[in-house]
C-alpha cells in the first residue's frame, strides 16, 4: 500500500476485487496526475464496470524500477488490461518507458495472451493516435463516455483477443492499429489507409474511425467526470473537480481543444449539485473545469447552489467578454485569490490571424473589476512564435501586460491590498486539427531570443515572468505532428537510447501544406467530423488576418463539417 493512500480521501468507495483487473496508469508523477480528470474518470469506469476493478500506476521522475500499484503494490504484468490515460505529448516516452520497466515488450506485435491488453485513450491521441499506435493494442478515440463502455463489455463478453478484436472493429470510437495499414506519399502524409491482410473486419467497415460527438442531450443527461479522490498532494490540493462543460465556441485558431469538442454541450446543473452533495464530507473547495465555464447556462445560480453548500469556488481561466463583478465577487467569497485571463498577444494585427478578438479597453476593465472585487493576484498567458510575429509585436505585448499591471495595482477597492501581477510566456506550438497546424514552428534560436526579451522587457514592469522551454516545445511539436514512421524514434528516446537533440535531428514525418498534392495528414485515421477545408480556409483567414464569428452551435450548420444536417 503507498504511503499517499492515508492523505487521499474518497467520495464514493472503490471495489476491491471483481473478474478482471484494470491497471489505470498515467505516465506521469502522482501530483500531476491526480490533478487530471481523465484519470479519474477513467479510474472510476473501469471500477464500476460489472465484472472490472481498477488499480492506479504512475510514473515518478526517480522510479527507475518496476512500478506497484498504489492500491495493492501489485506487479503491472498481474492485470488483465493496462489502460492508459495520455493528455500531453511529452508523456509518450513515459508511457513506453513504464511498459519497458515492467518487462512487456513495447511493440504489440511482440505481445501475447501472456502480457496485459494494452488500450490508450486521453487528450493527446484524440488529436494525434500515430505515433504510439504501433505499441498499443487498441486505442479508445472520441467522447469515451460512449466507446469506453462498449470496449469493457466485449473484452467481458469475448473468449479471446480475436474474438475482441473482431467485435470492436468497424465500430465508432475503437481503432485497432496492428489491423490497419497506412500508405504514406513521399510528403510523409497519408495517401489511404488500408486493412491489414490478417484483419477480419465486418464487411463494408471502413478502416478509417469515426466517432462524431456525443448528442447535447445525451452528455447533458449523464454524470459529468469529477476527482472521485482528493488529495492534498495533488496539483489541485484537496479540490473536487468537475467539468461542467464541454466545447468551446470561439475558435481561436492555435486551440486544439477548442475544435475538438466542438459544439458546446454542458453537462445538467442537478448532476453537479448531487455530486458536490455527496463530496460534502470529503472537501469544501470545487474547481469548475471547462475550456468556456462563462458559457455554462446559469452559471451564476450552479454557483449560487455551490456557496449554499459552503463551498469555495475555483474555476480555469476566465473569458474576457464574460467576466462580471458579480462573476468576481462569488469567487472572492468562495476564497478565490487570483484570476487568470489569456491574451495571448499584445498585438490587434496577431489576435485578429489567431482568433483571439478582444478590445484592449474590455482587458483593462476586466482587471479593474477583478481589484474592486478583493482579488489579490492576476495572471496573464502569453505566447511568443505565432506565425508572423514581429519586434513591433513583441514591444506591443510589453506595452499590454504593462498597462493591465497598472489597471490592476491602481484601481480602488473597497478593502485594499498589495497586488501582484505575474505572466506566463509559452512557446506557440503548432497543433494538429487546428487551422494554424499549417504554420511552422518557429526557428528555436529566434524563438530563445524572443523569450529573452519579452522576460526581461515584463519583468522590468514590476511582473513576475516566467518562460516555456523551447526544447520541450520543439519536441512537442514534433511529435504532435507524427505519424507511425515516429514510433522509432520515439522508442530509443524512451529507453534513452537517444536524447532529444538526436530525435529532433531526425527528418520531420510530415510539414502539414494546405495544398498536399493528394496527401492528407497522418493523424486522418480517424476522425470526429471536422472537415480539412473548414482548416484550410480558416489558415487563410488567418493569413489574410481575418478574424471570423464564433461557432453557432446551430442545428444543420455545415461550417465546420462537425455538425452536420442533424446537428450535434
Amino acid at each position: 500500500m503507498s504511503q499517499r493512500a492515508p492523505q487521499e480521501r474518497t467520495i464514493f468507495p472503490r471495489k476491491r476485487h471483481d473478474d478482471y483487473r484494470v491497471g489505470v496508469v498515467y505516465p506521469a508523477p502522482y501530483a500531476v496526475g491526480m490533478s487530471n480528470l481523465g484519470l479519474q474518470w477513467l479510474l472510476r469506469q473501469c471500477g464500476e464496470a460489472p465484472g472490472f476493478c481498477a488499480e492506479r500506476f504512475f510514473l515518478e521522475p526517480r522510479g527507475g524500477g518496476r512500478a506497484r500499484s498504489l492500491e495493492e503494490g501489485k506487479n503491472p504484468t498481474e492485470f488483465d488490461i493496462l489502460a492508459f490515460s495520455v493528455s500531453y505529448e511529452l508523456d509518450y516516452p513515459g508511457v513506453l518507458r513504464f511498459l519497458h520497466q515492467a518487462g512487456i515488450p513495447l511493440a504489440a506485435a511482440e505481445r501475447d495472451r501472456r502480457h496485459p491488453l494494452v488500450l490508450a485513450g486521453g487528450a493527446a491521441l484524440q488529436v494525434n493516435p500515430e505515433p504510439l499506435a504501433p505499441f498499443m493494442d487498441i486505442m479508445i478515440l472520441g467522447e469515451a463516455e460512449r466507446t469506453l463502455p462498449e470496449f469493457l463489455a466485449a473484452y467481458r463478453d469475448s473468449r479471446d483477443r480475436e474474438e475482441l478484436r473482431e467485435r470492436l472493429a468497424g465500430r465508432p470510437g475503437m481503432y485497432i492499429p496492428a489491423w490497419t495499414e497506412p500508405v504514406y506519399g513521399p510528403g510523409g502524409g497519408l495517401v489511404r489507409l488500408a486493412w491489414s491482410s490478417d484483419a477480419r473486419p465486418p464487411r463494408g467497415a471502413a478502416p478509417e474511425v469515426a466517432s462524431p460527438p456525443l448528442p447535447a442531450d445525451q452528455l447533458g443527461a449523464i454524470e459529468p467526470p469529477f476527482s472521485n479522490i482528493v488529495t492534498p498532494d495533488a496539483e489541485f490540493a484537496d479540490t473536487l473537480l468537475v467539468e461542467i462543460a464541454r466545447g468551446c465556441p470561439m475558435g481561436c485558431r492555435y486551440c486544439w481543444a477548442g475544435h475538438r469538442y466542438l459544439p458546446l454541450r454542458a453537462f445538467d446543473a442537478g448532476r453537479i449539485l448531487a455530486l458536490a452533495e455527496s463530496a460534502r464530507g470529503v472537501t469544501r473547495k470545487i474547481g469548475l473545469i471547462s475550456t468556456a465555464v462563462c458559457q455554462y447556462p446559469d452559471l451564476d445560480g450552479l454557483m449560487d447552489g455551490l456557496r449554499a453548500m459552503g463551498f469555495g469556488i475555483g474555476v480555469s481561466s476566465l473569458r474576457m467578454s464574460d467576466i462580471t463583478p458579480g462573476l468576481l465577487e462569488r469567487l472572492v467569497e468562495g476564497g478565490e485569490d487570483t484570476i487568470t485571463l489569456a491574451p495571448e498577444t499584445g498585438s490587434p494585427r496577431l489576435r485578429r490571424a489567431i482568433n483571439k478578438c478582444f478590445e484592449e479597453d474590455r482587458l483593462l476593465d476586466c482587471a479593474r473589476m477583478a481589484a474592486a472585487a478583493g482579488l489579490g493576484r492576476l495572471k496573464l498567458y502569453l505566447m511568443a512564435g505565432l506565425p508572423g510575429e514581429t519586434e513591433d509585436d513583441l514591444a506591443e505585448t510589453v506595452r499590454l501586460v504593462g498597462a493591465v499591471a497598472d489597471a490592476f495595482r491602481r484601481a480602488p477597492a473597497a478593502h485594499p491590498r498589495r497586488r501582484s501581477v505575474s505572466a506566463a510566456v509559452s512557446p506557440f506550438v503548432p497543433k494538429p486539427r487546428t487551422p494554424l497546424q499549417f504554420a511552422p514552428m518557429d526557428n528555436p534560436a529566434v524563438l530563445k531570443r524572443k523569450l529573452r526579451r519579452l522576460v526581461r522587457d515584463i519583468g522590468q514592469l514590476g511582473v513576475e515572468v516566467s518562460a516555456g522551454s523551447v526544447r520541450e516545445a520543439a519536441l512537442q511539436w514534433r511529435l504532435a505532428m507524427g505519424s507511425r514512421q515516429t514510433a522509432e524514434p520515439l522508442r530509443r528516446l524512451a529507453l534513452g537510447e537517444s536524447g532529444i537533440e538526436d530525435f529532433l535531428a531526425e527528418p520531420p514525418a510530415w510539414q502539414p501544406q494546405p495544398d498536399a498534392g493528394g496527401e492528407i495528414p497522418p493523424w486522418s485515421v480517424w476522425s470526429w467530423g471536422l472537415s480539412e477545408d473548414y482548416l484550410r480556409r480558416e489558415w487563410r483567414r488567418s493569413l489574410r488576418e481575418l478574424a471570423s464569428p464564433p461557432c453557432p452551435g446551430a442545428p444543420g450548420c455545415r461550417r465546420c463539417g462537425i455538425c452536420g444536417p442533424g446537428g450535434a
